[in-house]
């Protein structure tokens, strides 16, 4: 079957019942199935962190609960479900390597803004530039770029980031429709708005407080 196909297939819903039954049939590898199911294509060695972290998160699990306390729980609806746990640590993970796969290097981001890759250390050390540790590298996440740049008058708002937060909430923060920011009738993003507005101190104070509220009730 061609990509196009597939790519096809997946779009009208007919791809997802012939690669279940595939999948349960031992004729497509866990990874394949993914791919097929997902769009994303990860190795055995992503595959085997993912299988790692769930290993480490089962490690660290609370002790078992008495059967007192976990009647309790029962009464007021609380489930276990390690099928939906295992799930959200996988879809987590899937976002995160995808996030490392997107992300530019500091001689990327370089090129990207057309300075030296010197001039990007700096403005990560200024805070100026977001980037988060992978490995022994700095990638620096593609929401803060445009094709020829960095977004517009993010290099305000990015001093007011929070250290120690996940990249994916990063990401998602600046990325995500926010309803105070609207445009045109329409809940936007803080990336979108700094792209599109004129970049009075007004506009940044909004984007702004958008920003730090959003991270104060994350926290």
């Amino acid at each position: 079957m061609g990509e196009n196909q597939r790519k096809y297939m997946e779009m009208s819903g007919a791809a997802s019942s012939s690669t279940r039954d595939r999948f349960l049939h031992g004729d497509l590898p866990f990874e394949d199935a993914l791919k097929e199911v997902t769009g994303t294509d990860l190795d055995r060695s992503h595959l085997w962190h993912i299988l790692e972290g769930l290993a480490s998160e089962r490690r660290t699990v609370a002790p078992v609960l008495s059967a007192h306390d976990a009647h309790i729980l029962d009464g007021a609806a609380f489930v276990a479900d390690p099928v939906a746990a295992a799930s959200a640590r996988v879809d987590r993970d899937i976002r995160m390597q995808n996030l490392v796969h997107e992300s530019l290097s500091i001689p990327d981001a370089a090129e990207r803004l057309g300075v030296t890759p010197a001039r990007i250390r700096q403005l990560l050390a200024e805070h100026r530039l977001w980037a988060f540790a992978s490995g022994r590298n700095r990638l620096l996440p593609p929401a803060q770029f445009t094709s020829t740049g960095q977004v517009p008058h993010l290099d305000r708002i990015l001093p007011l980031l929070e250290s120690g937060m996940h990249p994916l909430s990063v990401q998602a923060l600046l990325t995500t429709p926010q309803q105070s920011l609207i445009v045109e009738g329409e809940a936007v993003s803080i990336v979108a708005w700094l792209t599109g507005c004129a970049g009075t101190d007004d506009d940044i104070s909004q984007a702004a407080d958008v920003f730090t509220s959003a991270q104060w009730e994350s926290a």
